[in-house]
């Protein structure tokens, strides 16, 4: 077994990790990456190489390219810093493995980049389901119209007394917690109508700021129930293989160590709320050393900043940070 400092947990990041230009680097300097995007673009059917690497703020936006380039980033970030440990592809291998992987996690859709890292589903498989939840959820949100906002002051129950004072004000309202991400960091998601209320009348309601998001749904509401629905018969197509390491569930923060457990888990997420903060307490019990994201930007480590002591914090972005990381993991 690997040395005790050596026992870690990966998470991938979710939507809001996007940016033009995302992997790039990746891709020019490490083969490894290089070829997870180069299965990304043949399995997909779109160019998600080029849409990253000059594409717009705005054509990364659409749900069906957003949600593919992001596992697509993650998981060839992943795949480099496999490299520098010496192993290849994009997966925790069962044996030989360098370092004491107690369990993954991935924030929504970055669910999927953990799935793939647990070794149960190949990337270019799960880039082509990833493009068809983008689609299934924007067909879903544009027929219920929605928007979600970030409450930053408030914890989870104060923000389900919020979202229940406005929908009782709200004809229609569906306005509920869509994400537990850190402690007095919750988003709530629902109707235009309901946003709106909390966005413009509910900023001194004991909440420090509320951050509209740039999303084009209520995700991880009822509205998606339609999605939901589509992505659990998509998912009969997709062969899921038993994890090598535990994938830590969105909805409940248990260990998912079974396949039919982790293709419900798959399609029940997207209706759920993103439990994170439980999950991240849960990888926290597990007397992990270290946490490393993969992929673009830092979002899910400033979450843990504000959750977690006493573990290493680690962000895999590039080809300096993947050979960084890999080091710290395998050196003490």
């Amino acid at each position: 077994m690997a040395p005790e400092q050596a026992r870690v947990a990966f998470v991938f990041p979710g939507q809001g990790s996007q940016a033009p230009g995302m992997g790039r680097d990746l891709r020019e300097s490490s083969a490894a990456a290089r070829g997870v995007w180069q299965a990304a673009d043949a399995s997909c059917g779109l160019s998600l190489s080029e849409l990253t690497g000059a594409g717009s703020p705005d054509d990364l936006q659409p749900p069906d390219v957003q949600q593919p380039a992001i596992v697509t980033a993650s998981v060839a970030a992943f795949a480099a810093f496999n490299h520098a440990l010496g192993v290849a592809g994009a997966t925790v291998t069962a044996k030989g493995y360098p370092v004491d992987v107690v369990a993954l996690a991935g924030h929504s859709v970055g669910l999927v980049s953990a799935v793939v890292a647990a070794g149960c589903t190949p990337v270019g498989e799960a880039v082509a389901l990833v493009r068809d939840r983008g689609r299934f959820m924007a067909a879903a949100a544009f027929q219920k119209p929605g928007r979600m906002a970030a409450v930053i002051g408030l914890d989870e129950i104060e923000a389900e007394n919020l979202a229940a004072a406005i929908r009782a004000e709200t004809p229609g309202s569906y306005l509920a917690v869509a994400n537990i991400n850190a402690p007095g960091q919750v988003v709530l998601a629902g109707d235009l109508a309901a946003i709106d209320r909390l966005v413009n009348e509910r900023r001194n309601a004991g909440v420090r700021r509320v951050i509209p998001l740039k999303v084009g749904g209520a995700f991880h509401s009822v509205a998606m129930l339609p999605a939901q629905a589509a992505m659990r018969e998509r998912l009969l197509a997709v062969g899921i293989d038993p994890p090598t390491a535990p994938v830590i569930s969105n909805i409940d923060a248990t260990r998912l160590t079974d396949p039919s457990a982790i293709r419900a888990e798959m399609a029940n997420h997207i209706a759920a709320p993103v439990r994170w903060l439980d999950g991240i307490r849960a990888i926290e019990a597990f007397g992990v050393r270290h946490i490393v994201e993969f992929g673009h930007g830092s979002v899910l480590t400033g979450m843990l900043r504000r959750t977690v002591k006493n573990i290493a914090l680690h962000n895999v972005s590039d080809l300096d940070t993947a050979r960084a990381v890999a080091a710290a993991l395998t050196n003490g």
